[in-house]
């Protein structure tokens, strides 16, 4: 059971799922160009957090997509409340299935999911929505140095999370025909994510979270994410921002 699937049932007061919270944001949208006059696509937008943060910041219009309803009406929802609406728009939608018209973004993003994806068909997807000259842009995780290849198969069972090395997300990003890509060691945010979520959850957070788990899934469930939690912790997992543009026709 996922983070995200455990916040859809309850409230636990997190906004932002990955790690670097809107500083890594705003780093991201600074890399890709992202100003006032862009039109920026969110995959995967989540509660609609980045969204609202990057049409507060760099007044853009944002639109944001997630295959969750219950995302969907909470990003909806927080527009709303932050006078947004205007500048937001929140669709429900899968990233392996782009319901937008070739060239339709000045910018695309995707936060903290790539990974959980078919990495090839949704970076098509996202490529082929942007503009020419536009940027495509992730931030994501990570495997370092000579990750062992039984924990690599251990985080695709628990987490269904399947990272690159930073060598192989460059690849991944030339071959879907973007030039120019930059990759940056982000690792450092890691350990300093997991504590703020420690913080932000709290103790009661973390009893419901538990007794969530462990009605769902049983102490085979318990067990699974204190090993997930050990690989995130573990040397061999760092994060990195990837940004690429489409090439001019």
């Amino acid at each position: 059971m996922s983070l995200e699937e455990i916040l859809e049932e309850e409230d636990l007061g997190i906004e932002i799922l990955h790690p670097g919270g809107l500083e890594i944001t705003r780093e991201l949208a600074e890399l890709c160009g992202i100003n006032e006059k862009s039109k920026v696509l969110d995959v995967a937008c989540g509660t609609g957090e980045t969204a609202c943060f990057l049409a507060e910041t760099f007044g853009c219009e944002v639109v944001g997509i997630d295959v969750s309803p219950v995302m969907i009406e909470k990003a909806k929802k927080k527009a709303k409340m932050r006078g947004l609406e205007g500048r937001t728009t929140f669709i429900l939608a899968d990233a392996h299935e782009l319901p937008f018209p070739d060239n339709t973004f000045d910018v695309v993003i995707s936060e903290c999911t790539l990974c959980l994806l078919n990495k090839e068909v949704a970076l098509k997807e996202m490529v082929r929505v942007v503009k020419p000259n536009g940027c495509v842009g992730i931030h994501d995780v990570a495997w370092r140095g000579n990750a062992p290849e039984k924990l690599k198969l251990k985080l695709k069972e628990i987490e269904g999370e399947e990272p690159k090395t930073p060598d192989e997300w460059r690849r991944l990003f030339e071959k879907a025909s973007l030039i120019d890509v930059v990759v940056l060691d982000k690792s450092h945010l890691i350990p300093e994510w997991m504590k703020e979520i420690r913080k932000e959850v709290g103790f009661w957070g973390e009893v419901k979270i538990f007794l969530k788990i462990l009605r769902k899934e049983g102490l085979k469930g318990l067990k699974n994410a204190w090993e997930s939690m050990k690989i995130f912790e573990s040397p061999y997992t760092g994060y990195v921002i990837v940004v690429g543009r489409k090439p001019a026709k």
